[in-house]
């Protein structure tokens, strides 16, 4: 076992992840994890001591249908965050063997990094393509990705690879211990989604993939299970493609069919393409005039393909929101429900426009009436952000904020916005009926949630907090926290 010293080194890093926003990206804190950091000294010390067990296996996972798009889900799982920074210190600590051993070619989860998913490093790999077919004419590009990835990876074949990749013996069977327990306890397998450790122990299960393609001497790029492949034969492209397919069945992985493609010359240039973005910001930087209109038209070319461009409006939208421009205005209003996976950055833009909250909050009172938001949970969950953040009172969203508190069948992450807006933004009597339904919750999210809620309502016995201090989960620190906290101080809303 290795030294304290060494692992709280790891489990700060995976702390760091907590407070920078990065901890749950796609399933945002309610305050930010704020009551963890003012007692972060002994809390890592308990977190240290579970690193002690070989067996650790996590206490309590919840799964959520996270929307890819209109009708597609991916499960992400919303660990604890005790199991969350035991399974990411492992990771990070497994890194330092993993990351040496990685092809320059491959642009994702370096240990140093702190995003799940990042952007940067996405379009690192598109620059470097691009690179590859500036330095020879005659090449052509092929394109492909791994069906449902972290599902399909076989956590005994993980074992060995950590191993063989010279992770400590301790090291390598404590993550296989968790994740062992992670899929006895839900239903799915494999890696869990939404975490930066998966993609560091994901890039220890294709080191293998990896080395069996520089066998052929050509060039190849991969972020995570994306993969681009250069040769100057298209036949063989084909070839090598389906001997990669046989090193991915030989890992239990399946290529997505659906998005392998072997693209001629002209069509890799232009997939690879990010000139006109490109531009676009580098003349918003200069405050060029034209640059705006270019942005718009950006935006409109992106809307107007068929499928919409996705990448180009994830793009436009921050761009045009931090200028107030409501030239989108229209579009996101009319498309918010359809694009409900995209809806954190929709309503961030919707939230920039001044002299439009009326008809924001009209568009936000619509939804949750006129749709089933019980199959729509991302978007429920981001209807209370906005309403809080944009301090938007209303009989209507009190209403259904608590009929969502009070639904227990509903996942949890939603029900904690609600029960946020309500102490923020209901009305006097809230309080008293909030410690009643904190009286009767079970999920210790929606417990904490509910505490926050009681005491930004006004409403807060005063010996409820202090016999909380002592509890054995994590309301003992939510507890603390609140009792520290002096008016006029604000606890703080979830980053984005």
């Amino acid at each position: 076992m290795r030294g304290n010293e060494t692992r709280s080194r790891f489990v700060n890093r995976a702390a760091g992840r907590l407070w920078s926003g990065q901890g749950r990206l796609d399933l945002p804190d309610v305050i930010n994890f704020r009551d963890l950091q003012p007692f972060w000294s002994e809390y890592r010390s308990e977190i240290l001591s579970f690193l002690t067990q070989s067996n650790y296996t996590p206490a309590f996972i919840t799964l959520v249908e996270h929307p890819k798009n209109y009708l597609a889900t991916r499960p992400l799982a919303r660990l604890s965050v005790q199991d969350r920074l035991i399974y990411e210190a492992l990771a990070f600590e497994a890194s330092e063997f993993i990351d040496p051993l990685l092809s320059k070619s491959v642009f994702n989860h370096r240990s140093e990094s702190l995003s799940v998913h990042s952007s940067v490093d996405w379009k690192a790999m598109r620059i470097e393509a691009r690179r590859v077919l500036a330095r020879n004419k005659a090449l052509v590009m092929a394109k492909t990705d791994i069906a449902s990835f972290y599902e399909h990876i076989e956590i005994k074949a993980l074992l060995m690879d950590l191993t063989a990749a010279g992770v400590p013996d301790s090291v390598a069977t404590q993550i296989y211990s968790f994740l062992e327990g992670f899929e006895s306890q839900c239903h799915t397998w494999g890696l869990p989604q939404g975490s930066a450790a998966s993609g560091i122990l994901a890039n220890a299960y294709l080191l293998p993939v990896d080395n069996f393609i520089q066998q052929f001497g050509i060039s190849f790029l991969r972020y995570s299970d994306d993969i681009y492949l250069f040769d100057s034969s298209e036949e063989r492209l084909r070839s090598i493609l389906q001997h990669v397919n046989r090193a991915f069945r030989a890992r239990r992985l399946n290529m997505a069919a659906n998005k392998t493609k072997i693209y001629a010359r002209s069509e890799a240039e232009s997939h690879l393409d990010d000139s006109r973005s490109d531009s676009i910001m580098y003349d918003l930087g200069l405050k060029k005039p034209s640059a705006v209109k270019a942005l718009r038209l950006f935006f409109r070319d992106a809307v107007s393909e068929n499928p919409a461009n996705e990448r180009n409006v994830k793009l436009s939208l921050p761009l045009l929101g931090r200028r107030g421009d409501d030239f989108a205005f229209s579009w996101a209003t009319a498309n918010l429900k359809e694009w409900h996976h995209l809806s954190p950055r929709i309503l961030r833009y919707l939230e920039s426009m001044r002299g439009k909250e009326g008809e924001l909050q009209a568009l936000l009172e619509t939804l949750m009436e006129n749709i089933p938001t019980v199959d729509y949970p991302l978007l429920e969950r981001n209807i209370f952000e906005t309403s809080i953040r944009c301090h938007i009172r209303s009989e209507v969203l009190r209403a259904w904020a608590w009929k969502i508190v009070r639904d227990r069948n509903r996942t949890s992450y939603p029900r904690e916005f609600a029960a946020r807006y309500i102490g923020l933004l209901g009305t006097s009597n809230d309080g008293q009926l909030l410690k009643m339904e904190y009286e009767g919750e079970h999920d210790i999210d929606v417990r904490r949630a509910l505490l926050v809620a009681m005491y930004e309502a006004g409403y807060m016995p005063g010996g409820l907090l202090k016999r909380l201090s002592n509890h054995p989960t994590m309301l003992k620190w939510t507890a603390r926290y609140l009792l520290r906290l002096q008016p006029p101080s604000k606890i703080p809303l979830p980053k984005f």
